[in-house]
């Protein structure tokens, strides 16, 4: 009789322990509705007295915290998240609110490590600037110096940006066929990558602060060395912010190499102004100025200025969604006046998301377009010139460990236009290990 009577037992513990795992899926499905319903009371009120049988459970933890947290109780707050983060310490969400939680509570010292901490994971740029607002009311500093170095690796269908056809009609020359250089067509290849910056943020006064920045980035070929590229990035500004407005106005340049030779030098003013509706929530407006100047081909020189509004929505979810755009114009002039079919018009779209898949995982993607029109008909080709360029970029961000990120991604460009020497398409694979500090 026992021995019959053991699988009887076992199958009633078996139902019992899936009814209290439908229960604790259903608490927990149901404190996030209450929260992204923005009623936070309520699902305190529904949490809290699971504490006790419930506590280590990060899921539940991080929601209890979060309830806890927007309905005053503070300390039972980082209770609940510090119990988040003993389990996974890589937890950025719940990071980013116990370091909310800890300013709350006037814990000066805990709330600056901790948002320090989590700008240090490079976040979507809405949440930056929520948490620079919080080291500036902290008055973290007065100076605040990010950086990172990276290395990657990856492929690269096509290096040199070129069309995949070797022979071209040329309609100024009664349309013989011309038959291309080796180096002007497609090429394939493997590379290697590196790179590292640091950014600051020196705030003088409640208000004010100058923001600056430098970058370098290579990117090395394996076997196609003289398409080898790399680029050197500059800014210098000022930013006024007052609650939910910012304004930043400074200087950008860039130095753009090919072969280790200078290909095409910007310097030029750019100027923003900033609304930020939440912490996951921006508008923007932008202008940028640049004089572009091509060493080699002074012909190529311009003037080059674009206008935008950009956006940023996201939700305070478990997988803390955000959405992200801008639509620009502008014109790129050439300096030299005989020369239109250099110049041109680009109108542009960009649209973009992010989704964490884990406490450790987010997803990234990336669309734009850009169509651009002519100024003059081109000489040999006898056509205005019309481009429409596609990009898509996706990957993951997947954090190591505090600091150390590991970005596995793809990209694809598809460049449409009515002369043929100008069509091309790419796609580049890579795998890219970054520190952040």
């Amino acid at each position: 009789m026992g021995v019959r009577k053991a699988p009887v037992i076992g199958v009633a513990a078996l139902f019992v322990l899936l009814q209290s795992l439908a229960f604790a899926d259903e608490v927990t499905d149901r404190a996030r509705r209450l929260l992204q319903e923005k009623n936070p009371q309520a699902a305190y009120q529904l949490l809290q007295p699971l504490e006790s049988q419930r506590a280590g459970d990060p899921e539940y933890d991080y929601l209890l915290g979060i309830a806890a947290l927007d309905s005053g109780e503070r300390e039972r707050a980082v209770f609940a998240l510090e119990r988040v983060l003993a389990v996974n310490p890589n937890h950025a969400q719940a990071r980013a609110e116990i370091a909310r939680a800890y300013f709350l509570l006037g814990e000066k010292e805990n709330a600056l490590r901790e948002f320090q901490n989590v700008r240090a994971t490079n976040p979507p740029e809405a949440v930056k600037h929520t948490i620079d607002r919080y080291l500036s009311a902290l008055g973290a500093g007065p100076t605040q110096l990010n950086g990172f170095l990276e290395i990657g690796f990856g492929w690269d269908s096509n290096v040199n940006s070129a069309t995949a056809s070797n022979q071209i009609a040329i309609p100024a020359l009664g349309g013989i066929v011309a038959t291309i250089a080796p180096s002007g067509v497609r090429m394939h290849d493997t590379f290697t990558t590196a790179g590292g910056g640091v950014s600051m943020v020196h705030g003088f006064t409640p208000e004010w602060a100058v923001v600056a920045g430098a970058a370098v980035n290579g990117k090395f070929n394996t076997h196609q060395s003289e398409f080898n590229t790399g680029t050197v990035d500059g800014n210098l500004g000022l930013r006024w912010s007052r609650g939910k407005e910012a304004i930043t106005a400074g200087y950008q340049g860039q130095d753009f190499r090919v072969d280790n030779d200078d290909f095409r030098k910007s310097n030029g003013v750019v100027a923003q102004w900033q609304h930020s509706y939440s912490e996951y929530s921006q508008v923007s407006l932008f202008v940028q100025e640049a004089a572009l100047s091509y060493p080699t081909q002074s012909i190529r020189d311009a003037r080059r200025t674009i206008v935008g509004v950009a956006f940023g929505y996201g939700w305070d979810t478990p997988r803390k969604p955000v959405v992200f755009g801008s639509l620009y114009g502008g014109s790129e002039k050439q300096k030299e006046a005989d020369q239109p079919q250099l110049g041109h018009k680009p109108v542009g779209l960009r649209l973009g998301g992010q989704l964490s898949v884990g406490a450790n995982a987010v997803l990234f993607g990336l669309l734009s377009y850009e169509r651009r029109a002519y100024d003059g008909d081109d000489p040999f080709f006898l056509a205005r010139r019309r481009d429409n360029q596609l990009d898509l970029r996706a990957g993951m961000n997947y954090a190591l460990s505090p600091g150390w990120l590991l970005v596995p991604q793809i990209a694809y460009t598809d460049n449409q236009s009515n002369i043929d020497l100008d069509k091309y398409g790419r796609t580049v694979i890579s795998l890219t290990l970054r520190r952040t500090f």
